[in-house]
């Protein structure tokens, strides 16, 4: 009996042993999940604010190129009021020399008429009209010429 009380005593003593290792082991475990979980809340914290860090960057990027595209556009805008005007002066000008050669060439055929029948005295009052119209045609194209130079298309 003695053997048997032995023999319970080493079975219970195993089974302490037992318990205690499977307990330390458990809480062995315990401790690695919660290690884990931390490490994976820390990654977690600091992927977020990798992200948030990124979001500013990417928000900050998109300002800028809305401001440049916001310059761009003023730029173009601008460019093409220029154009405008210009080609307006320009066309302005052309028909204003046209019709300042049209009157040189009536000018120079009432010239000659008047040559050919000798009146050539009577010139100033006969073509005052033409010569004040001339006169503001040349004032118009020299304003006109001075507009164009005052305009340029580039910066």
């Amino acid at each position: 009996m003695a053997e048997k009380k032995s023999v319970k005593k080493s079975v219970k003593n195993t089974a302490k042993k037992t318990k205690a290792v499977v307990s330390r082991k458990k809480n062995a475990d315990t401790v690695k999940q919660k290690t884990g979980r931390m490490s994976l809340s820390d990654f977690a914290h600091s992927t977020k604010e990798e992200l948030i860090k990124l979001g500013d960057r990417i928000h900050e990027a998109a300002d800028k190129g809305i401001h440049v595209a916001h310059e761009i556009a003023e730029d173009v805008n601008t460019f093409a009021k220029n154009a405008t005007e210009l080609t307006r002066l320009k066309i302005d000008l052309h028909n204003l020399k046209e019709e300042k050669d049209k009157l040189y060439t009536l000018m120079g055929e009432q010239l000659r008429n008047l040559y050919k029948i000798d009146k050539l005295s009577r010139i100033k009052t006969r073509m005052k009209d033409d010569f004040l119209r001339l006169d503001e045609l040349e004032s118009l194209i020299n304003e006109k010429q001075q507009r164009v130079s005052d305009i340029s298309l580039s910066k």
